[in-house]
């Protein structure tokens, strides 16, 4: 059934249109693997948004990010970078033993950010965007991805109360509210 399942994705993810771009020298494994994880998140709810997908990070990131919005001077979304030479990222282009719970954080990541793309920098809505695709994907255990939605849940919460903690330090020691302007795990950040 599992392999099924799996076959039903492939052919699928061949079949949908996106509209997602490559900036540089995004591979074939690489468009495979973020249409897979597009899958995963639903692609009726974000197939049509403007996903790039990137090999090298933009200075205006955090190291660590997987993905980051850009916003226009407005404060409006713009565009999604995906970065595909991120850990988790290339977990899921690789077939290995955690394959589906990187696909999973992947997909997790892309809902991350089209909330800020649809609503702003605002980073604790973000993730909680994103700990409830999580959730609904552990309780529906669909795919057999129960296990990995429920690690995945663990490392988004911890992602969640380090970038929240840092802002609110930031607020502090800066008397200022940061809001929009300071990255998150995900690495959203406005552009300059």
């Amino acid at each position: 059934m599992r392999n099924v399942a799996w076959l039903f994705i492939v052919v699928v993810t061949w079949c949908m249109p996106s509209t997602v771009r490559a900036a540089d020298s995004t591979t074939l494994d690489d468009r495979a693997a973020f249409d897979r994880a597009l899958l995963l998140a639903g692609p009726h709810s974000y197939a049509h948004l403007p996903f790039v997908l990137v090999s090298a990070l933009s200075s205006t990131v955090s190291p660590g990010a997987e993905a980051w919005t850009e916003f226009d001077e407005h404060g409006k979304g713009d565009r999604i970078f995906v970065y595909t030479r991120s850990r988790t990222f290339r977990c899921a282009s690789v077939p290995r033993w955690d394959q589906n719970r990187c696909l999973l954080k992947v997909a997790s990541v892309i809902v991350h950010e089209a909330w800020h793309l649809r609503n702003g920098p605002d980073e604790a809505g973000a993730y909680e965007a994103q700990l409830v695709f999580l959730q609904l994907t552990e309780a529906s255990a669909f795919l057999q991805l129960n296990e990995a939605a429920a690690v995945n849940i663990r490392e988004v919460r911890r992602a969640r109360d380090r970038t929240l903690a840092e802002r609110r330090n930031a607020t502090t020691q800066a008397g200022t509210n940061p809001a929009g302007t300071s990255p998150g795990a995900s690495g959203a950040r406005r552009a300059p």
